[in-house]
């Protein structure tokens, strides 16, 4: 920016903060900058000023009490989320985690055996399938007994997959499935003790009904308290004493 521009940036400065003081000070040239009229302005900023820190500090005090009902409900929700997913984890784990796959069509995870034939799949949990596996000379054949008590037989080529891959998968899906058997039922077992807890997080609302309190109590002094209509006044009366000096009342 050139010599000009810095002029004109400076200009229009100084004519914002002029017509600035003009308007926080009306009545004229001489009321808004002589110091003939400094301790009428400081007389009229004081109660502006008062009255401003009041509100300021009641605000200020309200938004406090406010939060704290929020940070209360929020807690109380957080804790409602928990208690209801931890139980509904119980009750359905999901398939979790990918542990291992053989080619395209079976997948083991945490809690379920996917399985893809004749490009349909089904997702069956791990403590309600088991598996076994034959060979013969040119494939492999994994059995699956699904929930259903129907098998499903998966064949698979030793040129693809060779038969100590298969058996390492069967073997796993195998001892996963006796696993989830225990793993359900000591989930099963921990239902009720989270159905309780959840109960409990729910009918828990001591913090929030003590923050909404607070905010009750907040309000209801600042209601009654004579510090924010008495600095009110006496901007008033400032603004008064003004007027009559200049003949304009300020804002």
């Amino acid at each position: 920016m050139g010599t000009v521009g810095w002029v004109v940036v400076i200009v229009l400065v100084v004519a914002g903060a002029v017509v600035w003081l003009m308007l926080r000070y009306p009545g004229g040239w001489r009321y808004a900058f002589s110091t003939q009229y400094a301790e009428n302005r400081r007389d009229l900023d004081a109660a502006r000023g008062k009255l401003r820190g009041l509100r300021h500090e009641a605000g200020r005090e309200r938004a406090t009490a406010r939060s704290g009902v929020e940070a209360a409900e929020r807690a109380h929700q957080d804790r409602v989320n928990q208690a209801r997913a931890h139980l509904a984890w119980l009750r359905a784990p999901g398939r979790g985690v990918l542990r291992s796959s053989l080619g395209e069509h079976l997948r083991l995870y945490d809690h379920a055996l996917e399985m893809t034939v004749d490009g349909r799949t089904v997702e069956c949990p791990l403590h309600e399938v088991s598996i076994r596996d034959e060979y013969s000379r040119t494939a492999g054949h994994v059995y699956v007994v699904l929930p259903t008590g129907r098998q499903q037989m998966v064949i698979v080529s030793p040129e693809e997959t060779p038969e100590a891959e298969v058996r390492k998968f069967v073997v796993a899906v195998f001892n996963a499935a006796a696993d989830a058997k225990v793993s359900k039922a000591e989930r099963q077992a921990l239902v009720p003790q989270a159905e309780a807890e959840l109960r409990d997080a729910i009918a828990d609302t001591a913090a929030q009904e003590q923050a909404r309190r607070r905010l009750a109590e907040v309000e209801a002094r600042q209601k009654s308290d004579a510090r924010i209509p008495r600095a009110r006044q006496e901007l008033d009366a400032a603004r008064d004493r003004w007027q009559q000096l200049t003949g304009r009342r300020p804002e």
